[in-house]
C-alpha cells in the first residue's frame, strides 16, 4: 500500500532505522560528548506537560 505522504522508499526507511537503532534500544542518550545532551529541568522550573488533557468518558 502506498501513501501520497511518503518521502522515501522502504530501503531508505530501513537505512534510517538502522542509524537510530542505538537510541531506540538504549533508552538513554548515545552521544559520545555529554556536553551535547540536553540538560534536565531544574527543580524550580515550571512543569511543561505537552500531553493533551484526557477526554471525559461517557457512561
Amino acid at each position: 500500500m502506498t501513501r501520497g505522504s511518503d518521502k522515501h522508499g522502504p530501503a531508505k526507511d530501513d537505512a534510517l532505522e538502522k542509524e537510530i537503532e542505538g537510541e531506540l534500544r538504549g533508552g538513554h542518550p548515545t552521544r559520545a560528548d555529554e556536553s551535547l545532551d540536553a540538560e534536565p529541568p531544574a527543580d524550580d522550573d515550571p512543569a511543561t506537560d505537552t500531553r493533551p488533557p484526557p477526554r471525559p468518558t461517557r457512561d
